[in-house]
């Protein structure tokens, strides 16, 4: 698993050409494993990239780790896509924003915008349609608590205020049936 390191202010001291530092915002670097034959990131590993920046929003939403067992309730990915728009190479650092961009009682849309920090570009988009489970046995969908998805309402409200970048034109609306 990559090291890295999270950020959820604009007190973190960073360029913020390279996402709106209101947007929680996690560093990491492109690793050896990650490099393919042409001698850049393996398309396979921007769904990875965003593994760990989106666990910790959950916990910083309260809707994590601490959630999941006080509540026996998580979420589950129903769907992602990524969508490639400058390469990334070996050891490039990489800052990932993430935003939520659409929230109804039972499901949350969440887009993260990978960037080349050093070079200051956005490398790609990814998105993730996420639903809201009882754990069970077995799992099932239901409503989110009335105080989560209050929470969460105000942060969609924030990021709602905050442009989109460059390129998200290019994302399909996850969750619908085309």
């Amino acid at each position: 698993m990559p090291r890295s390191e999270t950020n959820h202010s604009a007190d973190a001291g960073l360029d913020t050409c390279l996402g709106d530092p209101r947007l929680p915002q996690h560093r990491l670097r492109v690793l050896p494993e990650w490099i393919d034959g042409n001698r850049h990131m393996n398309a396979c590993y921007y769904l990875a990239i965003v593994k760990e920046p989106a666990m910790a929003v959950h916990d910083e939403w309260d809707y994590g780790t601490a959630f999941r067992a006080r509540t026996n309730q998580s979420n589950f990915v129903l769907e992602s896509q990524v969508v490639h728009l400058r390469e990334l190479l070996l050891d490039d650092p990489i800052l990932v924003t993430t935003r939520i961009t659409g929230l109804d009682d039972k499901r949350m849309h969440l887009l993260f915008e990978i960037h080349n920090e050093q070079e200051g570009y956005l490398a790609a988009l990814a998105q993730y349609l996420v639903i809201h489970v009882h754990m069970g046995p077995p799992p099932k969908v239901q409503p989110m608590p009335r105080d989560l998805h209050e929470r969460l309402c105000q942060i969609h409200a924030v990021h709602a205020t905050i442009p989109l970048p460059p390129g998200a034109e290019r994302l399909h609306r996850l969750g619908t049936r085309r």
